[in-house]
């Protein structure tokens, strides 16, 4: 053996020119097949493919009232990724039927950074994080404070819209208040309502009297009560063929807020463990302040946009697919039917567009349980759309967050912003082929 690599040692010397040749160009195409692994990993797979809508595809809208939205409700849900495709959620099932009028993926793609600021402002203001300017660091905390990016070269839709269109309002209700305070601009005709804890516990401590009703809400597995009974009845009936239960859960039917529940926020912590025991009081009451805002005002408000934090909040908690997770999703879901049954009582549903979006998933629990890498579980990304323009099926073409802005955009009949990196993925609209 020694003689073996005595002799290789010999041979390197005799053709030391051309080792080094070959040695350099190996590491070369190293680096090439590393640099491409990278790019194709955090950039190729989010560039945007599909239409931008030319003034005549545009003028198909707002020329026919067949075609035109009174209004889009968009549910913002942080922290879901595909999770939507695996839970049993009958809510988003019926609000997305794609054998009627709806478009759904569970494999679009967040942009890299997966982190929640990175792509809301991406969904927002239609391009990637490197022109946005809020990428690694310290993002969540400088829209929490109210920094901006530059919206007069990268506008959101909402002021793309409102440039355009002389009437019709926004409204915007947000349990994470980044994105009020940092992502959508400023505007007489926009209203805001950022959900906060202190409202939770203004109820806790019996400084506000609220209404409540109940209703069931769907969870995976057993819940038990401290002395070991079984509290919840088995649902055989999962499409995917899981175990599921249901417990009667609140229900707001008052903006203003929710009769004392420090019993029941209690019992939440005590199954449940979560880290904030407010966070499905205020996504209760965020999509309880959408409902009565639209419904009582059918022709205000052009957009309504909702961001929901507890699937978020669970992700950190607990995990990807763990049964806290789990949990928040169906809440979600029950937040859901309560949105698409008000509506289906207001006879609003054919003259709404809704979407459902979110900006990232979550990893595996053990370690750190957090976002913000290029895992599968983090990047897949669900966009459901559905409304009488909406091309009905699995939507096969690529969807990134980028592609937002232009997708709302079209349906409202506005003009992209040119600086929007963001389409409108292809076959996604029956009017676009």
């Amino acid at each position: 053996m020694k003689n073996f690599f005595a002799k290789i040692g010999v041979a390197i010397k005799a053709n030391k020119g051309r080792t080094i040749a070959i040695s350099a160009t190996a590491f070369v195409l190293v680096c090439v097949i590393v640099s491409l692994s990278v790019l194709n990993a955090l950039l190729f797979n989010r560039l945007s493919k599909g239409y931008v809508p030319t003034d005549e595809q545009l003028a198909a809208i707002k020329d026919d009232p067949a075609n035109q939205y009174k209004r889009v409700v968009i549910i913002g849900v942080d922290g879901v990724g595909d999770y939507f495709s695996k839970a049993y959620t009958p809510n988003f099932d019926k609000m997305f039927d794609t054998e009627k009028n709806a478009s759904v993926t569970y494999t679009g793609t967040a942009v890299y950074p997966t982190i929640s600021c990175e792509n809301w402002m991406a969904m927002f203001h239609g391009v990637r994080p490197v022109y946005h300017g809020f990428i690694f660091k310290d993002t969540n905390q400088r829209v929490e404070a109210g920094k901006q990016t530059d919206t007069e070269k990268y506008p959101s839709f909402i002021k793309q819209y409102l440039s355009q269109y002389e009437t019709g309002d926004v409204l915007a209700v947000c349990t994470w208040r980044g994105v009020n305070n940092g992502i959508i601009e400023d505007d007489p005709r926009v209203t805001k309502y950022n959900t906060y804890a202190e409202e939770i516990y203004a109820i806790l401590n019996g400084e506000t009297e609220y209404a409540r009703t109940t209703d069931k809400q769907y969870q995976t597995g057993y819940v038990k009560d401290e002395d070991g009974n079984l509290i919840l009845d088995v649902v055989e009936n999962s499409k995917y063929g899981e175990v599921n239960a249901y417990v009667e859960a609140p229900i707001y039917d008052d903006v203003a807020g929710i009769s004392p529940l420090k019993d029941y926020l209690a019992a939440q912590v005590m199954l449940y463990g979560y880290a904030d025991e407010t966070i499905e009081m205020r996504d209760a009451i965020t999509m309880q302040r959408v409902i009565e805002e639209t419904v009582k005002n059918p022709d205000k408000y052009k957009i309504a946009y909702m961001h929901l934090d507890q699937v978020d909040h669970a992700g950190h908690s607990f995990g990807y697919g763990k049964p806290g997770y789990v949990n928040a999703v169906s809440r979600v879901d029950m937040l859901l039917g309560r949105l698409y049954d008000a509506y289906e009582a207001a006879g609003m549903l054919e003259d709404t567009l809704f979407v459902l979006c979110t900006d990232h998933g979550h990893r595996l629990p053990g370690g750190h349980k957090n976002h913000g890498k290029n895992t599968d579980l983090e990047v897949n990304i669900t966009f459901a759309i559905a409304g009488k323009t909406v091309k009905k099926g699995k939507l096969t073409s690529r969807y990134v967050d980028t592609d937002m802005a232009a997708v709302i955009s079209y349906a409202l009949g506005v003009k992209a912003s040119e600086n929007w990196q963001g389409r409108v993925p292809y076959g996604m609209f029956t009017l676009l082929g």
